[in-house]
C-alpha cells in the first residue's frame, strides 16, 4: 500500500513538473516564433533577387524622404474595422496597394533597402501574456548618422517618444518591448523608445 502511494505521489510529481516545464517553455516558444517571423521578413528583404525587383520599380536614384512619399503614393491605409489580405512580400503589398502599419513599413523598409539606404523594422509588442505576444505596432528606423524613427503609416519623422501616450505607450519598458529587425540580428531598443 506504502508503495502504491509513492509511486502514485511520484507520478503526480512528474506530471506536474511537464505541465511547469510547459509553461516555462511556452513563452520562449512564443518569442521565437515572433522573433522568427520578423527576422524571415528582414532576409526576403535583403536578399539580391528582392532588392533587384523593388529597385526595377523605379527609375534613377531616390532620396529617403522621395521614398517615404512614394510608399504613401501606393498604399492606401486600411481602417481597423476593414479585413483585408495582410501580406509579408513587399511585391505582394505593392500590388494589393493597402496596408497597415505593418505594410507600409515593410514596404518602405524594402524600398530603402533596394536603394542601398541601410533601414530596419521596429515592432512593439505586449508581453504581458507571456503565452500569447500582441504586436502593438511597426514601424521603420534608416540609419543616417544614427537610427532615425520613421513611421511611415502615420507619416512622422524621428519622434520616437511619440507611442508613450498612446494607450499601450505608459507600459514601454514594463510590459511594452520594442525590437529591431536587420538580416540575422533583432535587438532589443525598448530603451531608445522611453524617456
Amino acid at each position: 500500500m506504502k508503495t502504491k502511494l509513492l509511486s502514485g505521489f511520484a507520478l503526480i510529481l512528474f506530471a506536474g513538473s511537464l505541465v511547469c516545464t510547459w509553461f516555462i517553455l511556452l513563452p520562449y516558444l512564443e518569442r521565437t516564433s515572433f522573433e522568427n517571423q520578423y527576422s524571415e521578413i528582414m532576409r526576403k528583404l535583403n536578399s539580391a533577387e528582392t532588392k533587384t525587383n523593388v529597385r526595377s520599380w523605379f527609375e534613377g536614384d531616390h532620396n529617403i524622404t522621395e521614398l517615404y512619399e512614394w510608399v504613401h503614393e501606393k498604399l492606401e491605409f486600411v481602417p481597423l474595422n476593414e479585413t483585408f489580405e495582410r501580406n509579408t512580400d513587399p511585391a505582394e503589398i505593392l500590388e494589393s496597394g493597402k496596408g497597415r502599419c505593418e505594410e507600409f513599413s515593410i514596404l518602405y523598409v524594402a524600398v530603402c533597402l533596394a536603394h542601398s539606404y541601410q533601414s530596419r523594422i521596429i515592432v512593439a509588442i505586449d508581453t504581458n501574456n507571456p503565452r500569447k505576444l500582441i504586436g502593438q505596432h511597426v514601424w521603420a528606423e534608416v540609419k543616417l548618422d544614427v537610427w532615425v524613427h520613421v513611421d511611415p503609416s502615420d507619416r512622422v519623422w524621428n519622434e520616437p517618444y511619440r507611442y508613450e501616450t498612446w494607450s499601450w505607450g505608459k507600459y514601454i519598458g514594463s510590459t511594452v518591448e520594442i525590437y529591431a529587425f536587420e538580416e540575422g540580428k533583432c535587438e532589443d531598443i525598448t530603451s531608445n523608445y522611453k524617456h
